[in-house]
């Protein structure tokens, strides 16, 4: 079991009632890709998710090894990952990731 700390900014009054520091459980044979699905919707003890605050939210998920991926939504309000600081296929175990950290961004032009 790989035991990953996640932390993110509040984006309103109330949003950090809690410590806002979860630490999400993920398993040996996990990847890059299924953590930032994690953040980004919540699951392994992370309730904390990165939040929808309207079309063309923008966020960076960063940790001890860098950024790992950029998290937007679009005029619709999908969700999209993109700049993945590695392949997301990539088994978490070897990237030695320990901390993560959800930081809004400005949009740049895409």
């Amino acid at each position: 079991m790989l035991l990953i700390e996640f932390h993110r900014v509040s984006v309103c009054m109330g949003d950090d009632v809690w410590n806002g520091k979860y630490t999400i459980e993920m398993p040996d044979d996990a990847t890059l890709g299924e953590l930032l699905y994690i953040i980004l919707h919540g699951g392994n003890g992370n309730i904390w998710p990165i939040p929808y605050t309207g079309a063309n939210s923008n966020w960076w998920v960063q940790s001890n090894i860098g950024n790992l991926a950029k998290i937007y939504t679009d005029n619709d309000g999908e969700w999209h990952i993109e700049d993945y600081y590695c392949d997301a296929q990539t088994p978490l175990k070897d990237l030695g990731i320990k901390w993560t950290f959800g930081s809004q961004h400005e949009k740049t032009k895409r």
